[in-house]
């Protein structure tokens, strides 16, 4: 079995489904986790390339990461949401819905950016995505972004959006 290697003139709507095995291989230098047949060296160029140590996070992200409050929790639990209020753009792809099982979402070919803001400033006053980080009002960029992304906590998105500013 070999990796699977993407050729753009190839009509993979026809073809089936192809399986690349598990991810079970570990590389000896950095134990990054590799398909059987993925190119030794991909990853850490056999030793060559060193990475450092992750930094901890920085307050309130560390506490909000690990803790164990309200407000933890449910950061926890709509990490999601929290991370796609400070998102720039959207991603997008063409879906194709299949009868019986269907993954998230699957990628044939290209992958693309909808850059849905259109003008840095929104003519219906209506801003979003990167449009938020231009207005000059700190809390009013706070207001949109728990518009554009509804049921999370103001004071979480205010303490993210206050790290961002001074890192």
């Amino acid at each position: 079995m070999k990796a699977f290697s993407y050729n753009p003139e190839t009509d993979y709507e026809f073809e089936n489904n192809i399986s690349i095995g598990l991810m079970d291989n570990e590389c000896t230098y950095c134990q990054a986790l590799k398909y059987r047949n993925e190119p030794t060296g991909l990853c850490c160029a056999n030793g060559k390339i060193k990475l450092p140590v992750p930094r901890c996070p920085v307050e309130p992200l560390l506490s909000y990461l690990i803790g164990n409050t309200s407000d933890s929790k449910e950061f926890k639990n709509n990490i999601r949401s929290y991370n796609s209020c400070f998102q720039m753009t959207s991603f997008g792809s063409n879906r194709k819905k299949e009868p019986g099982y269907n993954t998230t979402f699957s990628i044939q070919g290209q992958i693309y950016h909808r850059i849905r803001i259109g003008s840095l400033l929104p003519a219906d006053n209506n801003p979003s995505f990167l449009q938020i980080y231009f207005l000059g009002d700190s809390e009013l960029q706070v207001e949109k972004r728990c518009t554009v992304v509804p049921k999370i906590n103001k004071k979480i998105v205010s303490s993210l959006q206050k790290l961002l500013h001074e890192h």
